[in-house]
C-alpha cells in the first residue's frame, strides 16, 4: 500500500509540474506576441528604431540587447512579408 501511495503521490506531483510548465510557456508566448505588436504600432506612430528599442527594454524589464533582438524579428518578418 505504502508503494502504491507514494507512485499516486509522485503522479500527481508530476501532472502538477506538467500544467505549471504548460502555463508559462503560454505565457511566455503571450508576452512575445504583446511585445512584437507594441513594436509594430510604434514603428506605425513614426518612432525611431532606437527609441522603440530603449522603450521596449525599459518597459519589459530587459536588457538592450533583448530588445534589439525583438526589433529585428519584427524587421525580418516585415522584409519576409514585403516580397
Amino acid at each position: 500500500m505504502n508503494l502504491q501511495m507514494r507512485l499516486k503521490d509522485e503522479r500527481r506531483l508530476g501532472l502538477s509540474e506538467g500544467r505549471a510548465e504548460r502555463r508559462a510557456k503560454g505565457r511566455d508566448e503571450m508576452q512575445d506576441e504583446m511585445t512584437l505588436g507594441l513594436i509594430h504600432a510604434l514603428q506605425a506612430q513614426g518612432m525611431p528604431q532606437k527609441q522603440i528599442v530603449e522603450a521596449l527594454a525599459l518597459t519589459r524589464k530587459i536588457s538592450l540587447a533583448e530588445a534589439q533582438h525583438y526589433y529585428e524579428q519584427v524587421a525580418q518578418a516585415d522584409s519576409e512579408s514585403a516580397r
